[in-house]
């Protein structure tokens, strides 16, 4: 069970006996109430003052700090000066919070940021403590301490004080009233005091100040009351006095329907009604957590904020619903009420309470403990079954009539009246009427023995009974009533009727209600058919019971709604959202039960007592107040997107919210400002464009969304108001763009982009193709010198081959030369040796070999032909470009120039020419003239570069 249910059950649950003519009812009903422990606001124990906006958020001054409330979430705000919260007030025409702190006062605006106006006070007045009162009066902000009235016109405060200061002050019709330590009460009119004549000057701290048709209400601390008007006339108001006195007053309020309420220290709150003078106390016995009531604010739906010494509590102070229970010390789950001439008898789990009229306790009934259950009127007697038997109920006490293993209820047998059939544990039991007209103990009835908390007669005098467990039967009685035939009725059909049904009595027609909504028995056919007026709005949920009061209303109760249909014709209903929609999760979960035999209401069980409904007390028009965003934040980036001010007055429109696709999370945080029923909460949540319905209902005001795609979404969020009805919030438009990737602008740049790569793709390419046409053509042209390189290098082999051959035949031609010189040495030697000898025989002899030896010689000059072209092979046409060049060369010359070329010494070149190596370098010189060379000019060097 979660603490909503627990505080409905204990507090709203708390609110039932119905508040109508009879004073009895009146003091024994508890208003539904919602206790705040300092744990459930996070701030503080003691809560002084109360204030709200036109929007109903809602603002607490609490000792740690300034609370502000949404009906869903707690907000702290402090000052950030270590000070104590004191008073309030909200200015609606300039949208500020007011605040008085010890020795401190201003004001927050905006995103709750904090103005002190403590710099606008004239310094000499600055020495102050706490602003106890903070009061809107003729455009002007009044702070009051004990020491002065500080008066803040939007620009500047001015101060009003007295000697010996001031106690508290008070706002009472259009007048401002303060009081003096000394008890004198005045009237402040601009910054002029003026004393009250009529009072009674007593040296009594006053309360509070009210004002009533006649004049005006003066309470003290005390207890006592003060009446003055112009007249001078005085009005008693002893009763309240009495109750008030050693209470200690603190705070008193009149409340919009004209009743007082009066905070006090010891006693709780005290509800005061001018005109009956009735008295109603609201304390701990009444569903608050402390009786030390420190003040009372109500607020712009009507609910009273109580702040306490150790928290707050939200009582709904217009509800029709009561709670009875330990309040009339009534114990245990609540069954049944039945009110009588003499007062009102309870059934409970343990057992029957009888509430005398005109007391505030009720009284146990010795006898009956244990589970007691339903109670019928039978020949003018109330009787009520029991867990042990039948009990007959009169003058407040109970008389047993019977014992039995258990009896669920006891009817009159329509059809023959002088008998009752009691539905039991085990079965149907037969009770007669006997000659006093009270109910004797006949017989068990054979042949069912099903356990029959529900049954009906029909007209025809059959007995239909619902099973919970095991489904619908009929059964049909013998004419001695003492034995029945059985037919098992939800075996025959394939309607949801086999289990978990209820069965009713609405206009003398048979309903069944069941786990997939409410059935209809036809009599004229006997034929079970789906149910259409109610099913409407109740639809195929599970439905519990239908329950038809005096006025013939139907309430219907079923899992998810507790509704009102109002009769408008014969067989036409229509339903009409009420308060019951309050108390869907509260009931006694255990034997669902509606008692319809209270004087104008309606008492519902529930896990402890009864909740009473009582419809004269609705309100005309409900507060009905729409859902609104706080928060819109985009949870991945941590950045929140949208974010109403605290003080901002409720737009007709919110502007859009502009996301980029790719955000992971949204989150749309909402509130409800609904105070009624404030723990049972309620939202369900729709994004158009992204979801198809609204999603279930649930408890948490923050709904998220993941990775919406590009496109425009409206977000809706719907609640409930105090009476059921759906309210929807404005819509909210989301708009989400594409990334910058796939925006229009970014397209552009990707086809400019594209362009650009295309042109250095074809660049490239081009680059490329042209790089690799010139790497071929380099290639080529490599591979070509290569060839070339390969075919000079050949070429030059074969030309120092051809020279290396060359040069060996100029070797071998300069050898033979000098072969032939040295033949020719040889030669000049023999004929030398010749001419010496006298024998003609030798004589002819030598010149015979000389001879020889000259032959074998004579082809020295063809040698010379053949080194000169070999030479001039090797070295270009030397020969002819010299013979050319110097055409005045002589052959000799031409030869030592041709040596010189081979680098050959003077005395090689003299063996060759035959001559000394003196007459080499004649004929080097000789050369020089002839070349025409300038001295300095090497020989050598010009025949090798030549």
């Amino acid at each position: 069970m979660n603490k909503f249910q627990k505080d409905v059950i204990r507090i709203l649950l708390i609110a039932m006996l119905a508040v109508n003519s009879c004073l009895t009812f009146a003091q024994t009903g508890k208003y539904p109430i919602k206790n705040f422990a300092p744990s459930d606001y996070g701030a503080g124990i003691q809560n002084i003052d109360f204030a709200q906006n036109r929007d109903l958020s809602l603002f607490v001054a609490n000792n740690l700090g300034v609370l502000s409330f949404n009906g869903t979430t707690w907000g702290k705000h402090a000052l950030n000066t270590g000070k104590k919260q004191r008073s309030l007030a909200f200015d609606d025409t300039s949208n500020r919070l007011y605040v008085g702190s010890q020795g401190e006062f201003g004001y927050f605006e905006a995103n709750w940021r904090y103005v002190s106006l403590l710099e606008k006070i004239p310094e000499h007045f600055r020495d102050f403590d706490e602003v106890w009162d903070v009061l809107l009066y003729d455009s002007k902000v009044y702070f009051c301490t004990f020491q002065g009235i500080y008066i803040y016109n939007g620009n500047s405060v001015e101060v009003v004080r007295r000697p010996g200061g001031f106690n508290r002050s008070f706002l009472a019709g259009n007048q401002f009233f303060t009081q003096s330590p000394t008890g004198v009460l005045f009237e402040l009119e601009g910054k002029e005091l003026k004393p009250i004549p009529q009072n009674e000057h007593t040296n009594q701290v006053v309360a509070g100040v009210v004002r009533n048709e006649a004049g005006y209400m003066v309470f003290y601390n005390s207890g006592h009351i003060e009446f003055l008007n112009s007249m001078g006339t005085k009005e008693q108001y002893t009763e309240l006095v009495e109750v008030l006195a050693g209470k200690y007053v603190n705070h008193v309020i009149q409340i919009s329907d004209g009743r007082l309420v009066i905070s006090t220290q010891l006693a709780g709150l005290y509800i005061y009604d001018q005109l009956t003078r009735h008295i109603e106390n609201i304390s701990i016995a009444g569903g608050l957590m402390s009786n030390a009531c420190l003040r009372v604010f109500q607020d712009h739906t009507g609910n009273l904020w109580v702040g306490m010494q150790n928290g707050m509590a939200l009582i709904d102070i217009k509800s029709p619903l009561r709670l009875i229970n330990q309040n009339i010390d009534l114990q245990g789950s609540g069954y049944e009420a039945h009110e009588v001439e003499e007062g009102t008898y309870y059934t409970t789990s343990n057992g029957i309470y009888f509430l005398a009229k005109g007391k505030s306790k009720s009284e146990f009934l010795i006898g009956t403990e244990g589970p007691a259950y339903g109670m019928q009127w039978i020949n003018d007697k109330l009787y009520a079954g029991h867990h042990t038997g039948l009990f007959l109920l009169k003058e407040g006490k109970a008389f047993r009539r019977a014992y039995s293993e258990g009896l669920w209820q006891i009817k009159q047998l329509r059809s023959n009246p002088n008998y009752a059939i009691a539905g039991t544990y085990t079965g149907l039991h037969l009770f007669r009427i006997d000659d006093r007209g009270e109910l004797r103990d006949a017989q068990k009835i054979s042949g069912f023995n099903e356990s029959s908390r529900f049954f009906e007669e029909d007209r025809k005098g059959r007995i239909w009974v619902g099973q919970y467990y095991k489904g619908l039967y009929l059964v049909t009685l013998n004419d001695s009533l003492n034995d029945a035939t059985v037919t098992k009725i939800s075996d025959l059909y394939t309607l949801p009727i086999q289990k978990y049904i209820f069965l009713s009595r609405i206009d003398d027609q048979l309903y069944i209600c069941s786990a997939k909504g409410i059935f209809k028995l036809d009599q004229s056919t006997d034929k079970i058919i789906e149910e259409e007026v109610f099913s409407k709005v109740v639809g195929k949920n599970w439905v519990y019971q239908l329950v038809q009061d005096r006025q013939k209303n139907v309430y219907v109760y079923s899992e998810n709604l507790v509704g009102l249909f109002k009769k408008v014709s014969t067989e036409n209903y229509v339903y009409v959202p009420s308060s019951l929609f309050q108390l869907r999760q509260s009931f006694n979960n255990d034997l669902l039960n509606v008692s319809r035999n209270v004087q104008a209401s309606v008492l519902f069980n529930a896990n402890e007592g009864f909740i009473q409904y009582t419809p004269d007390l609705e309100e005309a028009v409900p507060t009905t107040t729409q859902p609104l965003l706080n928060q819109v934040v985009n949870v991945g980036e941590d950045s929140v997107l949208y974010a109403r001010m605290p003080f901002q007055v409720r737009p007709e429109k919110t502007d859009p919210i502009q996301i980029t696709e790719g955000t992971r999370i949204l989150q749309f945080i909402v509130e409800s400002f609904k105070f009624k029923d404030v723990s049972n909460q309620q939202f369900r949540y729709f994004l158009s464009g992204f979801d198809e319905v609204y999603s279930d209902w649930t408890t948490t005001s923050i709904k998220e969304y993941t990775n919406l795609k590009v496109g425009k979404y409206q977000f809706y969020v719907q609640t409930f108001n105090s009476r059921g009805e759906i309210v929807t919030s404005q819509p909210l438009l989301v708009e989400v763009s594409p990334s910058f990737y796939k925006s229009p602008f970014a397209r552009v740049i990707y086809f400019m982009l594209g362009l650009l790569i295309l042109y250095y793709i074809y660049r490239y390419q081009r680059q490329y193709y042209r790089a690799k046409q010139s790497r071929m053509e380099q290639a080529k042209q490599k591979e070509l010198a290569q060839k070339q390189q390969e075919l000079q290098e050949l070429k030059e082999e074969q030309i120092k081959t051809e020279l290396s051959h060359v040069n060996n035949l100029l070797a071998a031609s300069t050898m033979n030369l000098v072969v032939k010189n040295e033949f020719m040495e040889n030669i000049k030697e023999e004929i030398r040796q010749a001419k010496i000898t006298d024998k003609v025989e030798d004589k002819q002899r030598a010149l015979e070999r000389i001879i020889k030896e000259i032959d074998t010689t004579l082809k020295v000059q063809e040698d010379w032909k053949q080194f000169e072209h070999h030479f001039d092979r090797v070295h270009g046409d030397f020969s002819s470009r010299l013979k050319a060049s110097f055409p005045a060369l002589s052959p000799q010359e031409i030869k030592l120039c041709a040596y010189l070329r081979m680098n050959l010494s003077s005395k090689e070149i003299a063996q060759l020419l035959n001559i000394s190596v003196r007459g080499v370098e004649i004929s080097r010189y000789r050369l020089r003239k002839k070349l025409q060379l300038e001295r300095e000019r090497n020989l050598q060097e010009f025949i090798l570069s030549f």
